[in-house]
């Protein structure tokens, strides 16, 4: 490989990133439209609607994996790697914990093995890999997309202050502005794709290459999208349970801003990529 052109996603990458894009699109696809089918098989007690967004989760990442191979160039996909880690990483975690104080079982086993080997995959590749970028890895212009910059930032914010307190005090969070009564784990492995995506936005938003924001886009879409569909499904269950009308409409409202911000965004990347 040439030193003058960017490191490109190497075969043990793309294979990993096939295989797990896989995984997550049937297990997302089996969670979101048949929920009841899924519930006894969850290592720890959930509903219809917590189901379906962990379906939604899993899909956001089946799309994420697709558009990490999409994006060929290992500095432009690399981010997405990061994304996988931080997420499975702390909801193996979170099933460790739940393990050893209800005394295991191969359910709750079974799963904390599958998140610990998604992280770790991940995490291996970007040790192999690397973060930092080498000279041929500056791609697009020194000029950033105020548009792009603004809207990656406010999530970070929102997503970041939220994921926190959801990973660290779930029990304010369930009483204060969680739309609907979850178990502590489901919450927290929430908490484990806001804090990823906080990883991932705040990047986003110090980056100036189009590909590198555009790779990020998709699953910015996809989950807020389903999470809004599965609220619709099951409003009997959002609106009896949650805290306030206020909190309702701010969780409507965010995953709204951050559905119709990513698609206006991709969109509009690739009117500049052509101009």
């Amino acid at each position: 490989m040439s030193s003058k052109r960017p490191v490109e996603l190497g075969r043990d990458v793309r294979l990993f990133l096939l295989f797990l894009s896989e995984i997550n699109l049937v297990m997302g696809g089996l969670f979101f439209v048949y929920p009841s089918l899924v519930v006894s098989l969850w290592p720890w007690s959930v509903k219809a609607l917590a189901v379906r967004f962990i379906g939604a989760i899993f899909l956001a990442i089946a799309f994420g994996c697709w558009s990490a191979l999409r994006a060929k160039i290992w500095q432009r996909a690399k981010i997405l790697v990061l994304v996988g880690g931080t997420f499975f990483g702390i909801t193996s975690l979170v099933s460790v914990v739940l393990a050893a104080s209800e005394g295991g079982g191969y359910v709750v086993s079974a799963w904390a093995g599958y998140f610990l080997i998604a992280s770790l995959g991940n995490f291996y590749l970007l040790n192999r890999y690397g973060w930092a970028r080498k000279p041929q890895d500056r791609l697009g212009s020194d000029r950033p997309w105020k548009t792009a910059r603004w809207f990656f930032r406010i999530q970070t914010v929102i997503v970041g202050i939220f994921g926190i307190m959801m990973l660290l005090l779930p029990d304010v969070a369930q009483h204060q502005f969680w739309p609907w009564l979850v178990a502590t784990p489901t919450l927290q492995m929430f908490a484990g794709l806001f804090l990823a995506t906080c990883l991932a936005t705040g990047w986003a938003s110090l980056q100036t290459d189009l590909g590198r924001i555009r790779v990020l886009l998709p699953l910015d879409v996809i989950f807020p999208s389903l999470a809004l569909l599965a609220v619709a499904i099951h409003w009997d269950v959002i609106s009896s349970q949650s805290p306030s009308t206020l909190v309702t409409g701010v969780w409507v409202f965010i995953y709204a801003f951050v559905a119709v911000g990513s698609v206006f965004l991709y969109f509009s990347s690739r009117k500049i990529a052509t101009t």
